[in-house]
């Protein structure tokens, strides 16, 4: 075992399962200790060559400089951990741009269906849970030609989504309403409408651009609603979207509260795509780190199936040489045969008649085991001979 620390990057691909979330928050020895005790079993390459000690010093220094706590200070400490291929950074734009263009297609569709049919539309947007697309790794690392699961488009759970479009569409209606109250209250008493809740968020799209004037000078002011009338479905009709697509919505609605000046909302809304932003980039950076760490186990795991291969065809190859030999052998003592018994093959009368034996072991084996029966025999005569010489007297 070395009697040196191991390497942090080594450690960090060894113990980054086990020192996230709440234990990504320790920092004293002790607990340190017990959760590498706990998980000795998914550390036994790593146990092989150093101590439980030196691996928990190192794992300390880490959790101290916070690096299991972030991937991005992960990153900057490990950036080799988180490469990624002009393959692969392609593939991830191709199916988010796939996954925006289905989205787009589900909201569409809705739209253009009368509330009244009552016709939930599912999104063609892939689930978190459906089984990921696979790219072809052969383009990623030479010699790695298996196909590698991708990660990508990235989600977040949709308990989350749901929560944030919801608390947005909450924003936007209080909003539309407050700006309803200050500006043109009549609107509110012609519909009936005296909370926010019973303005739908469509309805006020289709409303609104009639009272505000200054929204006509608004860049791609179509999009701005249309938008908006994405964020109301995805929330009612239960629409999964990729994160990068909540993140436009939050964006959209940001922008739609500042042209209202409602700052106040504006800036809640503003908070949350901070705090959705950080975390996708998070969930980025784990995916990157998640298919790199994948894509050296693979070539691992390649490299040991191709000596596992060797290895067979070496015992297949000894199978048939050693059938091979056994037959030459075989051929050598019939060739005799047929020779002892053709017309030149030796007469008794020269004194020769015993057939060829091609295995000297096998016939020193036979006069040894002759000469021992000879000798139990004889011994078994002299016994006899000695009890009746003892009956007789």
């Amino acid at each position: 075992m070395a009697q040196r620390d191991p390497d942090d990057r080594i450690v960090y691909l060894a113990c980054q399962h086990i020192f996230r979330g709440s234990n990504s928050q320790i920092r004293k020895r002790k607990p340190v200790m017990t959760l590498l005790q706990q998980n000795k079993p998914a550390l036994t390459d790593i146990l092989r060559e150093h101590s439980t000690e030196r691996t928990c010093k190192v794992a300390k220094r880490l959790l101290e400089d916070q690096v299991f706590y972030s991937t991005l200070r992960a990153k900057i400490r490990f950036p080799e951990l988180f490469d990624v291929s002009p393959a692969q950074s392609a593939e991830r734009e191709a199916s988010e741009a796939e996954a925006a263009r289905d989205e787009a297609k589900a909201v569409r569709e809705i739209s253009e269906r009368k509330t009244s049919q009552g016709v939930a539309i599912q999104s063609q947007a892939r689930p978190a849970n459906k089984e990921s697309d696979e790219i072809d790794a052969s383009g990623i690392e030479t010699g790695v030609n298996n196909l590698i699961p991708s990660l990508y488009p990235v989600y977040i759970h949709y308990r989350s989504q749901h929560l944030i479009t919801t608390s947005i569409q909450r924003l936007v209606e209080e909003a539309c309403f407050a700006y309803a109250q200050n500006h043109f209250p009549q609107l509110l008493v012609r519909n009936g409408w005296d909370c926010p809740e019973a303005g739908e968020l469509t309805e006020w799209t289709k409303l609104l651009p009639q009272y505000l004037g200054e929204m006509a000078t608004i860049n791609k002011r179509s999009e701005l609603f249309l938008l908006l009338c994405e964020l109301r479905h995805s929330a009612v009709h239960r629409l999964q979207k990729t994160a990068g697509g909540v993140e436009r919505l939050a964006e959209n609605a940001q922008r739609f509260l500042e042209v209202l000046n409602d700052s106040s909302r504006s800036e809640k809304v503003s908070l949350l795509r901070r705090e959705l932003s950080m975390v996708i980039e998070e969930l980025k950076r784990n995916k990157d780190f998640l298919e790199r760490r994948y894509l050296g186990e693979l070539k691992e795991i390649q490299a040991r199936r191709a000596a596992l291969d060797m290895w067979e065809q070496d015992a297949k190859n000894a199978m048939i040489n050693s059938d091979s030999q056994c037959l030459d052998d075989t051929d050598k003592i019939l060739a005799r045969v047929v020779q002892y018994l053709g017309p030149y093959g030796p007469t008794r009368e020269d004194g020769k008649g015993k057939m060829p034996i091609e295995c000297p072991e096998l016939s020193d084996s036979e006069e040894e085991f002759l000469e021992s029966v000879v000798a139990i025999n004889s011994s078994d005569c002299q016994a006899l001979q000695v009890a009746k010489s003892s009956e007789g007297l």
